[in-house]
């Protein structure tokens, strides 16, 4: 008799031990799914995940001591999906840039702060235990150094540019970018601190009188302009601005 009919009549009478096969099939594809659905379409527009399950299907696969061989497929796929939008962001023009940039901030934000829970068990008794990290922090370092590295160069120049252009682009969307931003890595506000304390006022050194001076004189110009462009109704001002709040 063969070591490979060996094996396989070792592992069918076995309930303790999972095949390749099984752990490809049963539980790998069917997360594989969830965690595409999650990075592929945007949030609530993918078919109901089942959190039980997905659980469920970690939960075997660590306790039939494949826990690894789960991590790497996990990382690996994330991987390959930030690698392909990282090549579709290079083809965005630049006036399409913030939009496209921030899209991949909600979606990526969206889909870890779902698979994280899913594999909490393998994270617990796997990756905490014996990689000393925890699976939150792995998935950043993958879009950071994947995706935001490359193109956050090319990025902040226009948040400058359109900063400077009031509402070419929601404030709203500009706060939320640099919140997203910071998340990532916080070195980032160092490419234009200026930019990153308009919209996180915690940014930088506290402001000295001469800070402060100086800003008032700058909203002051701003409100100046927004005057010449027929922002001069207080009624129509807050019309506005409630429409902004509203519609982002």
């Amino acid at each position: 008799m063969t070591m490979e009919v060996l094996s396989d009549l070792f592992n069918n009478s076995n309930p303790n031990v999972m095949s390749v096969d099984e752990y490809q099939d049963l539980y790998w594809g069917k997360l594989r799914e969830a965690i595409d659905n999650m990075l592929t379409h945007p949030p609530g527009g993918y078919r109901r995940i089942s959190y039980e399950q997905m659980y469920s299907a970690v939960y075997k696969c660590v306790c039939k001591q494949y826990s690894e061989k789960l991590y790497q497929d996990l990382i690996n796929h994330v991987r390959t999906r930030v690698a392909e939008w990282s090549r579709l962001m290079q083809q965005v023009p630049d006036d399409l840039l913030i939009e496209k940039f921030h899209d991949a901030l909600v979606q990526f934000f969206h889909a870890k702060d779902g698979i994280v829970p899913i594999f909490t068990y393998m994270s617990r008794f796997y990756i905490e235990k014996k990689l000393n990290t925890t699976l939150s922090t792995e998935l950043l370092k993958i879009f950071s150094s994947m995706f935001s590295d490359l193109h956050v160069k090319r990025l902040i120049p226009l948040m400058v540019q359109a900063q400077s252009q009031p509402f070419s682009v929601h404030p709203q969307r500009m706060c939320s970018i640099c919140k997203y931003l910071i998340k990532l890595n916080s070195e980032y506000s160092r490419l234009n601190p200026s930019l990153f304390q308009l919209y996180l006022p915690n940014i930088g050194p506290a402001m000295t009188e001469e800070d402060i001076e100086r800003q008032k004189e700058e909203e002051m110009q701003l409100q100046a302009e927004l005057k010449q462009q027929g922002w001069n109704c207080d009624t129509e001002s807050s019309t506005r601005k409630r429409e902004f709040d509203e519609n982002p």
